[in-house]
């Protein structure tokens, strides 16, 4: 359940506890807001202490930039918590473009978050799109999104066995790990068909 909206976790869980249909939608307003308000306290509480998965995040970002490569983010987090969290991180100053599930019809595991990256960063080729993450949802994903190249990292919520048996093509320990090209990557023409 990693990386699926929270809503759809709870709603989930709920009904397999048993929760009659008639108080579902209130348990999981109150279950969601409590989860939110843990959220918040955790993350933006002067005392947290989130920081980035490794040391050295802003210089490998840095190097795929310089690179070519564009960088965004999906989640199944809310706007306003993935908004927090990118600016607290810094990676406002950084990344392309960011999207959370619930600006798509459906979160993790549907292709709607990569698909809408790719339209909002104008890259025209699916296959030309690495997706990488920490979860089994994630890899699906980035599988149904039709991702040329699809890596699991070991830096967050499953196991290497997991994120291969979900159908990853590689796991890296952590994202840094991950070769970064020696020049710029070519950008490839926009091709419109001929209509005449």
């Amino acid at each position: 359940w990693h990386g699926a909206k929270k809503e759809a976790v709870i709603e989930h869980f709920a009904r397999k506890a048993g929760i009659p249909e008639s108080e579902l939608e209130v348990n999981i307003e109150k279950i969601a807001e409590n989860f939110m308000n843990s959220i918040d306290e955790a993350y933006f509480d002067e005392a947290s202490t989130i920081g980035h998965i490794d040391a050295g995040l802003f210089g490998y970002f840095a190097q795929l930039k310089r690179a070519g490569i564009k960088i965004a983010l999906d989640t199944g987090y809310p706007p306003h918590i993935q908004e927090g969290l990118v600016k607290r991180l810094g990676f406002d100053k950084i990344v392309d473009g960011y999207i959370s599930s619930y600006q798509v019809a459906e979160g993790r595991p549907y292709p709607y978050m990569v698909h809408q990256l790719m339209e909002r960063l104008r890259i025209e080729n699916v296959r030309r799109v690495c997706k990488v993450g920490d979860s089994c949802r994630d890899v699906e994903e980035g599988l149904n999104a039709g991702c040329g190249l699809v890596v699991g990292v070991l830096s967050g919520a499953d196991s290497k066995e997991a994120l291969m048996a979900a159908g990853a093509h590689v796991v890296a320990n952590c994202v840094t790990d991950l070769p970064v090209p020696r020049g710029p990557v070519r950008q490839a023409k926009l091709r419109l068909p001929d209509l005449s």
